[in-house]
């Protein structure tokens, strides 16, 4: 039960309404979308003097590998091919990405994007080794990360929703879409115009359902996985998870018992009676609060 639940800190109902809210990226995503922006506009200025000389260098190709650029199956992940590219890309990033870090946190989120792209890098250097003609094509773009996380946020955060073009639906949908036009595409009669890059997505994504897997992670029955409400609570086999949904209750347990004492003391004696701490608690649970109310009917543009 939510402080606000309180009948003293009841405010007046309004009617439901969808919001569309542009939350703040969370820490990680930010950095990765910033360094991506940047080098993509470093990359648009070499070309002035350079040519195609970062694209040879930074993008993934079997010629570039065989040449012991062994930095490319990451570099590759920060190259663009253009302006949409890059803000299809990144977009993506953003809306799935930051509620990934948020609930996982940021050493797993980062541990996610890196592994969805190596492994799509790797995919397409199968390709090439099987067909000659993509050897020399460099692969650029983070389709494969962006992929990945698309796949865990229709498995864990359903409750987000993105506006296509001018129509909202759940991220489930939107992924269902996704998906079934890369699907098409791969089983259409005739020459897909981009077989290394869709490899490449669906590398992504299967990585990303073996990752989950392994960390065994899945929402199930018996799980504590609960994704609406303050924070995954997901069940981590992982040693330095143990425990940790346990101590995160009871910690807000006792924050909600000191908000109640709180709220008591500001009844009878007023607000000017609370010390510094006091305060500081209140404000920190009251921004909780609206992070919580936030996540109901919220819309993220995509």
């Amino acid at each position: 039960m939510s402080w606000r639940d309180r009948p003293y800190a009841s405010e007046p109902e309004s009617p439901m309404r969808m919001q569309v809210q542009f939350r703040r990226p969370s820490s990680a995503v930010l950095a990765i979308i910033i360094a991506n922006v940047a080098i993509f506009f470093l990359d648009v200025l070499s070309r002035n003097f350079a040519g195609d000389t970062s694209l040879r260098v930074f993008g993934l190709s079997m010629v570039g590998i065989e040449s012991l650029m062994l930095w490319q199956p990451v570099s590759y992940m920060f190259m663009h091919g253009g302006v949409f590219h890059l803000l299809i890309n990144m977009l993506l990033i953003y809306v799935c990405g930051s509620e990934f870090e948020r609930h996982f946190g940021q050493s797993r989120f980062l541990q996610f994007y890196f592994i969805c792209g190596v492994m799509a890098g790797l995919a397409y250097l199968v390709l090439a080794w099987l067909q000659p003609d993509f050897r020399t094509l460099p692969l650029v773009g983070a389709s494969g990360s962006g992929y990945g996380l698309l796949l865990a946020a229709m498995i864990f955060f359903p409750h987000i929703q993105v506006i296509l073009f001018i129509i909202p639906m759940p991220i489930r949908v939107f992924g269902m879409i996704m998906i079934g036009m890369l699907l098409l595409e791969v089983i259409s009669p005739g020459r897909m115009a981009n077989p290394g890059g869709q490899v490449a997505h669906v590398a992504g994504a299967v990585t990303g359902l073996v990752v989950l897997k392994v960390w065994s992670v899945f929402p199930g029955k018996g799980s504590r996985s609960e994704i609406e409400g303050p924070g995954l609570g997901a069940r981590l086999t992982s040693k330095y998870r143990t425990g940790a949904w346990e101590r995160k209750q009871r910690k807000l347990a006792e924050e909600e018992a000191a908000v109640d004492r709180i709220l008591a003391k500001i009844r009878e004696k007023g607000i000017q009676s609370l010390s510094r701490s006091e305060k500081k608690l209140l404000t920190r649970a009251t921004q909780r609060q609206k992070q919580q109310e936030s996540r109901v009917g919220r819309t993220d543009r995509l």
